[in-house]
């Protein structure tokens, strides 16, 4: 009798030390996959990482990737299935461009004028229409880590026009793992009734039908801003994505943004921003990793072409590019380090700085901004807003942000702005306690390990002022034209802001933040206007006081001509090829460009 009870006693205590073993085990498994216990019923889905129900109703969506030996390595991308319906020959399918018919051109041009992009054609395409995949072919071997987090998408709206506002919500719905995509969260800046009812009732009832997407409305117009922080308030997942209402999303868009922020929650990280054509919305996208965001002395936002030393950093063509700036319409940041660097400042108006500040708070307080290259997203690139605000919101906004984050450095910022010394830009003592409370780094430190091939205005410049071929008393002149526009040449006893040029320590002639370009290698050849990229080439203009500028890439030099036209024509010397800037400066000395690295 005593003897069995010493074994069941024996039984018993084996029986609890074998439940004591299985619960460590699967806490240790928990704590090494991040998995939540109570979400699963068995050590096999612990394994996996799902529970049951996640499993179920998402199992078309998540595979799984194992190695020789079965141990599990993540996930793969997502690839949703085609469209119900899907028609391969339907208006702009894959992306291609739709072309409006000469009987609807004054319909279509209508509808240009009230959204300044092409309704007419985005009425009739579809709102699941398919997209080409512009990814690198490394992105779609990628495997991702099980548990990335959720994310809300955030998404601004007032007065679009419902086929773009729908299109971006579907390809989001569509394209995004269904597991990872919390919710959508559609924010309307006050719409207008009068002309878009349909953003209305017709809109909730739409929007009813979808799972996960929620309509919230401004009690009065915000701004793009305001409104932003409104969404961001209602959001509930762990990462905050923020898109534009006129974008498309394509396969595998969501995965590489969240798993830099799965690594490291302090890295805010932007797609690659491809183009959707405003007249006849062709989703047109280029090579990978081109570029990435800087800004001038004014804060506003530019395009760069990486450095070589970026190109030299990392290690494979879809590596993340460290970018000194954002565009600030498309990216996705870790809910809690967005609160924790202040968000956005709640004292700028409407648009415009709010990009520029958080790129500067991420990387001087803690974090950093990267282009994520295997994340592609479209975008309709509008050359005006459909709606005005009045006031000077956009100076204000940067103003502030200069001089809260830029140090001693705001001397640039007013030097290329002095009329802004005594401009009124508010209260600022709340965000210089955040900074300090933060303990952000100087912004000496962001620029000598972040925007390192930054131009000093104070030091940019060989040359400055009107550009005048002596012999005809002729001066270059952009009159006022824009991108793509031939250079001509005025009377310099003209005095027009037109003819103001500097020729830079890269050796480019700039007029209005636009560049001195010739492709051409013919003799004749004009002298066109283009987006600086500081990468020679094309821009590069050799030029000595009182001497000729020679064009290395064609050999040729420039020439007042015989018109009203410069043109490029062989070197000679003569008094037509001669040419002087208003000022010099002696102790500024070209910055040679360094060799671009090849890559593999």
């Amino acid at each position: 009798m005593c003897g069995r009870k010493v074994k069941n006693r024996l039984l018993l205590t084996m029986t609890i030390l074998g439940i004591f073993f299985w619960i460590t085990a699967i806490i240790y498994i928990q704590s090494k996959e991040k998995i939540d216990l109570f979400d699963t019923l068995s050590l096999d889905l612990l394994r996996e990482g799902f529970s049951q129900r996640i499993k179920a109703k998402y199992r078309d969506s998540i595979q799984l990737v194992y190695d020789q030996h079965q141990r599990l390595l993540g996930r793969r991308g997502y690839r949703p299935l085609l469209p119900q319906g899907y028609n391969p020959k339907g208006l702009g399918e894959n992306g291609t461009a739709v072309i409006v018919p000469a009987h609807n051109k004054n319909d279509s041009q209508n509808l240009f004028n009230r959204n300044h992009f092409n309704q007419w054609i985005s009425d009739r395409i579809s709102l699941h229409r398919t997209l080409p995949d512009p990814r690198h072919p490394m992105c779609k071997d990628q495997i991702f880590p099980l548990h990335l987090p959720t994310t809300s998408v955030v998404v601004v709206f007032h007065n679009e026009a419902w086929s773009t506002l729908l299109r971006t919500v579907h390809s989001i719905l569509d394209r995004s793992p269904p597991d990872l995509l919390h919710e959508i969260i559609l924010q309307d800046d006050f719409s207008d009734p009068m002309g878009h009812a349909e953003l209305f009732m017709p809109l909730e009832l739409y929007i009813s039908k979808l799972e996960k997407v929620h309509l919230f409305r401004n009690k009065k117009h915000e701004g793009l801003i305001r409104s932003r922080l409104n969404g961001f308030s209602h959001a509930t997942a762990p990462v905050v994505t923020f898109l534009d209402a006129h974008c498309e999303v394509t396969v595998g868009w969501l995965e590489p943004l969240l798993e830099r922020i799965y690594l490291n929650e302090t890295t805010v990280v932007c797609p690659e921003i491809d183009v959707i054509d405003d007249k006849t919305f062709q989703y047109l996208y280029g090579p990978h990793a081109l570029m990435r965001g800087i800004f001038n002395w004014q804060l506003y936002f530019k395009w760069a072409l990486i450095p070589p030393e970026e190109h030299q950093r990392r290690k494979t063509p879809i590596d993340p590019v460290w970018s000194p700036a954002m565009a600030g319409g498309l990216f996705a940041i870790s809910r809690a380090f967005f609160n924790k660097i202040g968000t956005y400042d709640d004292q700028f108006d409407v648009w415009g700085g709010e990009n520029i500040e958080l790129s500067l708070k991420s990387w001087l307080c803690g974090g950093k901004l990267e282009i994520v290259p295997c994340s592609r997203v479209g975008h309709v690139f509008r050359y005006n807003q459909p709606y005005k605000f009045g006031g000077n919101f956009l100076t204000r906004n940067s103003q502030r942000v200069a001089e809260v984050w830029l140090d001693d450095y705001k001397e640039l910022f007013y030097y290329v702005q002095p009329h802004l010394r005594t401009a009124h830009f508010g209260d600022i003592k709340e965000r210089l306690e955040l900074k300090k409370r933060l303990k952000c780094k100087p912004f000496k430190w962001y620029l000598q390990n972040v925007f390192t091939d930054v131009i000093l205005p104070n030091e940019s410049s060989i040359a400055k002022g009107k550009l005048k071929n002596p012999t005809s008393n002729m001066c270059l002149d952009s009159l006022g034209n824009g991108k793509n526009a031939d250079m001509a040449v005025s009377s310099c006893s003209t005095n027009s802001w037109t003819m103001h040029m500097s020729y830079s320590i890269l050796e480019e002639i700039i007029v209005n933040e636009l560049c001195l370009d010739v492709s051409s290698a013919k003799e004749g050849a004009k002298i066109q206007l283009f987006d600086c990229h500081g990468q020679g080439g094309n821009q590069l203009w050799m030029h000595k006081k009182n001497g000729e500028i020679r064009h290395p890439n064609t050999g040729m030099c420039l020439d007042r001509g015989s018109d009203k036209t410069p043109i490029m024509k062989a070197c000679t010397g003569g008094d037509s090829q001669v040419w002087v800037f208003d000022t010099y400066y002696d102790k500024v000395t070209p910055r040679r460009l360094k060799a671009k690295p090849t890559k593999p």
